[in-house]
This record gives C-alpha cells, structure tokens and sequence, in this order.
C-alpha cells in the first residue's frame, strides 16, 4: 500500500573548512524557515553557506563556546574549527571590563584586538573596531559620517555645542542606543543598511562588510590581509 504525507529526513548539514573564504553569520540556523518548512537549527557556529539539492544551509565553520564561569558582560569565548572540534582557532580574553578584547591563536600568539566604541564616538562609528598587527586600525563609520577623522571629530564637537538643551539630550540619547553595539540592528520599521569597515587612514581600503541575507546578518572579508579568525571574533561579539 502506497504511503502519503511521509516526511523526508532532515539533511544532515556538514562542517566545512573555515579558510573557505566566503561570507559567513554566527548563529545556530544552518537553514533559515520558508514556505511549508520549518527552520533547521543546530550548535551556535560561524556559518559559511553550501548549498544541497538548491537549498542555501550554513555550514558550521568554527563552534562557538563560552567559557564557563565568565562574567555575563565580559564573557570570553572560544572558537573550534568546526571540521576538528578539539582544534582551537582562537581565544576571546576580555580586558578592561570588556571594552577591549585580546584574539589569540591556539598557542596564545595575539592575533589582534577589538575595541569597543566609546559611547561620545557612537553617534559616527559602530559599536567595535579592529586591530590586526602591522595593520592600520579597522574602523566603521555611519554613512554620513565623511571626511578624514579629524573632520568628523571637529563636527562632532560643533554639533554637541549647539545641542545643549534637554529636548535635544533625549534625541542625543536616542541616536546613542541606535550607535550602541546592537542598536544598529534594524528595527521591523527600519532598513537594514550595510556597515563598512575600512583602514584607517586609507579610505579606499575596504577591510570587512556586514548585511543581510534572508533575515540574516551576514559578513564578508574583503582584504586580503584581513586574519579572518579576527573577523570571526568580531562577529561573535557582535551577536553576543
């Protein structure tokens, strides 16, 4: 007797090599929902996508793990190649209550740091930037925000002056949370807009891009040169 409606097994979403190169998301959907299908979720990871039978899936790349007992706001982390989990790729370490942290590789050499934006700084770049050695700081300013650092530091200066009053302290508050790590995350009302880090000091120098992809946030290297367990790094503190 013929059988109907039998559900078709759930495919089994591979680990791929992270020095694939491609753009990636950290999260735990290695498919996102769509019509009459329900999302497939699996261990938080950097993803990279791979496609089966057309179907787009993130693939994990690098497992994400926090370590036990780290502190809520300054937790640390550790990454595993996805392909090897007892490989290390590279290690968050918080400093300064978690306005720096220190990347490491498996065997504790520095990688680089991330920084957390200063809140006064917010209002013109996103919420972390990077340090790679013997690199220029990688940086992401709003769109708007043009002009060499010292341009938009003096604008800056310029527009804090002319706010003083409480009316406009409140929209400076506001602009404030959207600049914050997580406020440039989009609102149901709001377009996703691209974020580009770029060297600094060489403003054609794209390092790093961040948008999205069927709802999801998404990020691409974009320099050569660019360590991508630093991009990795950053992403993951991003979407902490």
């Amino acid at each position: 007797m013929a059988m109907f409606g039998k559900k078709k097994d759930e495919p089994v979403v591979q680990p791929v090599p992270w020095t694939g190169g491609h753009w990636f998301m950290v999260g735990d959907v290695a498919r996102p929902a769509a019509f009459r299908r329900k999302a497939l979720t699996g261990p938080r990871a950097v993803r990279m996508p791979d496609t089966q039978e057309g179907v787009r899936y993130y693939a994990p790349v690098a497992l994400v793990t926090q370590v036990p007992g780290a502190d809520e706001e300054s937790a640390s982390y550790e990454l595993y190649d996805a392909t090897e989990p007892d490989a290390l790729l590279c290690a968050l370490s918080p400093e300064k209550g978690g306005a720096r942290y220190r990347v490491t590789d498996a065997q504790g050499e520095e990688l680089g740091l991330l920084r957390r934006t200063p809140a006064p700084k917010r209002t013109i770049q996103h919420g972390w930037w990077l340090q790679q050695p013997g690199r220029p700081d990688i940086v992401a300013r709003y769109h708007w925000a043009k002009g060499s650092a010292k341009d938009i530091a003096t604008r800056g200066k310029e527009t804090a002056v002319r706010g003083a009053g409480a009316l406009v302290e409140g929209v400076v508050d506001s602009v404030l949370s959207f600049g914050a790590e997580g406020g440039d995350q989009a609102s149901p009302s709001r377009t996703h807009k691209p974020v580009t880090w770029r060297a600094e000091g060489e403003e054609e120098t794209v390092v790093l891009t961040s948008g999205h992809v069927e709802g999801v946030r998404t990020y691409v290297p974009v320099a050569s040169w660019l360590d991508h367990r630093l991009a990795f790094a950053l992403a993951v503190l991003r979407e902490a």
